[in-house]
């Protein structure tokens, strides 16, 4: 024993740095034969954005991605690393590089992990083929090699014809028109386009504008304030409608702030002049749903706020949870009010928009204002706050909103100013009545952003839509009219904002950066000229703006909708949808969803009959995968040259007992994924099955036999390692929608003799391995023949506590362990192989084991670990309590089982130790195994007399009593004899 000031090491912190650290892995066996590097080919590795999540790669779909981080790595962990270029590619030459072996691991690094994901992949190895992040290529013999791989952004996933949804609206009270309706995107251009289906009648939701969806088959409407048209079963407040695609119903799902103002029902609300001024200003404006489906975004036109709400479970469970509101800031240059309204979403970006309403320019000598005090800003939405990114005018020339071509009437044309008869200008947020012209036409545009979309290139989209045709509405009264009625025409808009880095610029004469759009020098847009061709031309008349302002575009598509009256040429008073190609701005089709023409007394003709537009997306599909590999070296690690294993049939099967299966290809590689019934949010067991392989061609030409799972997640990196347990067996949970895992991984060895396996804290103190005891890392463990007392090999244990010596010849071995600082072996032999410590604690080493036919392996050796325990005694005199020092005691330990202490005779129990008590009065054992014990007091210091009765105990000690800083603390007293003869 030690005699010294011993303390217990704290075995909560000693195990936390220990795991806290990285493993330790030994290497075993010798690695593969490599062949020179200097006659190896190129590895063209191309890094691309996939978008339809099919694992072959669209080099018109699928951009390339630069700045992407590419290494080579052989079998010696040498590494060659390049950047893909623009176009997403990056070459690597190994014949010119340190690399040897003509086999590589390919790696590419995700460049922005918070958002990408690792590209759902395919099987072969085409240059077109979608590849893992992590993959191998063979270039022996100057044989060129494409990679292809890629990430994605599961959120901006969409199938290729998606379905698209928008809403009918419907005059004052009336019934069994349409509602929410849904039609294919991918419609003609000769008329109707394509097939509608009504999902409601408009009495279902009734007035709403902001239209969002879901990928599990909801839809949510906001409630909007339209003259003329009520509100919906909810009444007057700030309701969000919820249609579900399963169960078909409607109801309000969430009500936001903010009462809205009454609507007046006289003659089928043809008058309803209290709301005429409260468009734009009450209700709610846009809606719309993150891609991950798990916050609803909608604008509260009443306190000017954008509100977040909490989307809790799925499909037509979906229920609706915390809302927060943040006020998006007024601009700084803002003329009049401010009027936030529209939402754009892409991935993880959130932006709301609106327009600087210059009412204060408003007045009785010019009642449209002065629109070149109008202003439209966007702002992003980060992290709870706003940043302004885009501002721009709204006083560019627009034409007009209704072109007469007739041969009498009224004409307006390119000289018609601002507040003239059917002027298509933006005026000033305003109340006036305009003119009407003989058709009883009336216009008095007035811009509300009421949409936003984000560009693959990064520009924006702006959908804007005309405020005065919700004020006016089809064949109504005009504002404080009981006369005439008068029919508005909208004249909404779209522009295209181009970005260069952060900055935005709008678009000019149809041009936006290096794109050209559709309509230059037609002088209806910013600059001269329009980007998106929004006009439509009648037998005789021509409408230069007919967008509505509900606006959707499709990732990677090239494809933008829009909301539109009137898409096809001289077919009048029509509801319908225009699509663009979004980088272009050529019109590509369009669709018919209502005539008015025949109802005019129920639906708005050319006046907003329609609601925002909403794509409908599939939920992101699911992969898993990917790789067995025969490990030839046995440390759990894929190696570049290290052969795949092909025909080894994967397994997964869920809790209900549903299987799906996959065998490896001839690359090793298998997936299973959506196509193949994988669910998101699902758990699986995962069983691979090497049973039916060829192994005559592995390294060796193993039997099946002899044939094993390699081990388990050795190393640091997932990719690259093995994941399945000695079975074959491994628990998988596939996550949210758009889930893609590349690392489960198998490696197969062959043949070979085991020695291990674990070193592990007993912090009980009971020898056997209980839940929850951690595993004992860094640990040295040597391979020893007991033969000669030689060590034959050395590792650590791991970070979970694990040793594993492999590939050991036939013969007789026994393990050895360096006991940590502090501790001590725990009891030997206390339970099942397997369950305990079989380390003798006198010697820390296991029995000999013997390996060889029939006995290949032994994982039971184990160790168990307790903290050092220790007794300190604590002398002083009997009366004064003073320290007294140069008392000798000795310790011994009860080892015969016989109570009271035996110290003669054959059976006599165990001396320990002497120690001397020092000025303090201490003196003290440690490294004392849990046992009874006791004292004998065998000298006493001068002037003091030895006790009757020197033999004090018994004394426990035990991971309870003795294992605090000092041990097991025992106080002994001694009277004093006679006078001290020096210093006392």
């Amino acid at each position: 024993m030690l005699l010294g000031n011993w303390k217990a090491a704290g075995l909560g912190g000693i195990s936390l740095a220990l795991l806290a650290a990285g493993s330790l892995a030994g290497t075993v066996g010798a690695p593969l034969a490599r062949a020179a590097g200097s006659g190896d080919g190129a590895v063209t590795v191309r890094v691309v954005t996939e978008a339809d999540a099919d694992g072959v790669y669209d080099s018109v779909l699928e951009p390339g991605r630069s700045g992407v981080e590419v290494t080579l790595t052989d079998d010696a962990g040498r590494v060659l690393t390049a950047t893909t270029g623009a176009d997403g590619t990056a070459v690597l030459t190994p014949a010119s590089s340190a690399l040897t072996g003509g086999r590589y691991r390919v790696r590419v690094t995700n460049p922005a992990p918070d958002t990408l994901r690792e590209a759902v992949a395919g099987l072969g190895t085409g240059a077109d083929v979608i590849r893992a992040g992590v993959g191998f290529v063979d270039v022996r013999g100057g044989t060129n090699v494409t990679y292809t791989t890629g990430f994605w952004e599961p959120d901006l996933y969409c199938q290729e014809n998606p379905d698209l949804v928008t809403c009918g609206l419907a005059k004052g009270d009336a019934t069994g028109q349409q509602g929410l309706v849904s039609f294919a995107s991918g419609f003609s251009n000769t008329s109707p386009g394509g097939a509608v289906t009504q999902l409601t009648d408009n009495t279902k939701q009734q007035a709403v504008f902001g239209i969002g969806a879901d990928r599990t088959g909801n839809v949510y409407a906001g409630t909007s304030v339209k003259r003329q048209t009520a509100y919906g079963p909810a009444g007057a407040v700030n309701a969000i409608y919820r249609y579900n695609a399963t169960s078909k119903a409607v109801s309000t799902f969430v009500t936001l702030p903010g009462t809205l103002t009454a609507h007046d029902g006289t003659g089928n609300y043809l008058h309803d002049d209290g709301v005429y001024g409260r468009v734009g200003r009450e209700g709610l404006g846009d809606v719309d749903v993150s891609g991950d489906g798990r916050t609803l975004y909608a604008v509260d036109l009443n306190d000017s706020k954008l509100y977040t709400v909490a989307l809790q479970g799925t499909g037509d469970a979906v229920t609706a949870g915390a809302q927060t509101g943040h006020a998006v800031p007024r601009p700084a240059d803002c003329v009049g009010d401010w009027h936030p309204y529209g939402i754009g979403v892409r991935g993880s970006r959130v932006l709301v928009g609106g327009v600087c309403g210059a009412e204060s320019t408003v007045t009785d000598a010019l009642p449209w204002g002065d629109p070149s005090r109008l202003s439209a800003h966007v702002y992003e939405f980060k992290g709870g706050t706003f940043t302004e990114i885009f501002a721009h005018a709204l006083d560019y020339a627009r034409g007009c909103a209704y072109r007469f071509t007739g041969a009498s009437g009224y004409k307006c044309g390119d000289a018609t100013a601002t507040g003239e008869r059917m002027s298509a200008n933006w005026e000033a947020w305003n109340q006036r009545v305009p003119v009407r012209e003989e058709h009883l036409f009336v216009a008095a545009p007035q811009p509300m952003l009421a949409n936003i979309e984000i560009a693959d290139n990064g520009d924006l989209v702006l959908g804007y839509r005309d405020r005065f045709a919700d004020m006016q509405g089809n064949r109504t009264y005009a504002y404080g009219s009981t006369t005439q009625l008068v029919a508005a025409v909208a004249a909404g808009d779209v522009l295209r904002a181009c970005a260069s880095g952060t900055a935005y610029t709008l678009e000019s004469d149809g041009t936006c950066g290096a794109l050209k759009g559709s309509l230059p020098g037609n002088k209806l847009g910013p600059g001269g000229g329009e980007f998106y061709n929004d006009l439509t031309v009648l037998s005789d008349a021509r409408h230069d703006q007919i967008t509505e302002g509900g606006l959707v575009l499709q990732p990677y598509r090239n494809k933008v909708w829009s909301t539109v009256f009137d898409p096809y040429t001289n077919q009048a008073y029509e509801q319908g949808v225009r699509r663009w190609t979004a980088g272009s701005g050529a019109v590509e089709g369009n669709q018919l969803l209502k005539s008015t023409w025949s109802d005019g007394a129920n639906l708005f003709g050319k006046g907003n009959g329609l609601a925002d537009l909403e794509i409908i997306c599939d939920q992101a599909p699911v992969q898993i995968g990917d790789r067995v590999w025969y490990d030839a070296d046995g440390d759990g690690i894929q190696d570049p040259s290290e052969p795949p294993v092909a025909g080894v049939v994967v397994t997964l099967t869920d809790r209900a007992g549903n299987k799906l299966t996959a065998t490896t290809d001839a690359n090793g590689e298998y997936h299973l994924g959506t196509k193949d019934g994988l669910k998101p949010d699902t758990s699986y067991q995962a069983a691979f099955d090497h049973s039916g392989i060829d192994p005559s061609k592995l390294p060796g030409s193993p039997t099946l036999d002899q044939l094993k799972w390699t081990q388990r997640r050795a190393g640091s990196d997932p990719a690259i390692d093995s994941t399945v347990d000695s079975s074959g067996r491994t628990t998988v949970r596939v996550g949210d929608p758009g889930f893609v895992d590349h690392d489960l991984d198998a490696g197969l060895v062959g043949p070979v003799n085991r020695l291990g396996d674990h070193v592990w804290y007993d912090t009980d103190g009971d020898g056997i391995q209980d839940p929850g005891e951690p595993g004992a890392r860094n640990v040295t463990v040597k391979l020893i023949d007991p033969a000669t007392g030689t060590v034959v090999k050395s590792m650590l244990t791991d970070a979970h506590g694990d040793y594993l010596f492999r590939y050991l010849p036939d013969g007789r071995y026994r393990v050895c362990f360096v006991l940590p600082d502090g501790y001590q072996w725990t009891r030997q032999n206390a339970g099942a192989a397997g369950d305990d410590s079989v380390v003798a604690p006198d010697s820390g080493c296991s029995p000999p084991v013997t390996l060889g036919p029939g006995h290949r392996e032994d994982l039971t050796l184990d160790a168990g670990l307790i903290k050092d325990l220790g007794l300190t005694i604590v002398k002083t005199d009997a009366k004064t309590r003073k320290p007294l020092g140069g008392a000798v005691f000795q310790l011994w330990r009860d080892s015969n089982g016989t109570p009271g202490l035996q110290r003669t005779g054959g059976r006599k129990d165990t001396l320990v130790d002497d120690c001397v008590t020092n000025g303090q009065g201490r003196c003290w054992f440690d490294q004392l195994p849990i046992g009874t014990y006791y004292l004998v007091e065998r000298d006493v210091p001068e002037g003091y007399v030895l006790p009757k009765n020197p033999v004090t105990g018994p004394y426990a000690v035990t991971l309870k009593s003795a294992s605090s800083e000092y041990g097991l603390v025992v106080r002994i007293a001694n009277k004093r004899g006679e006078p001290c003869k020096g210093k006392c």
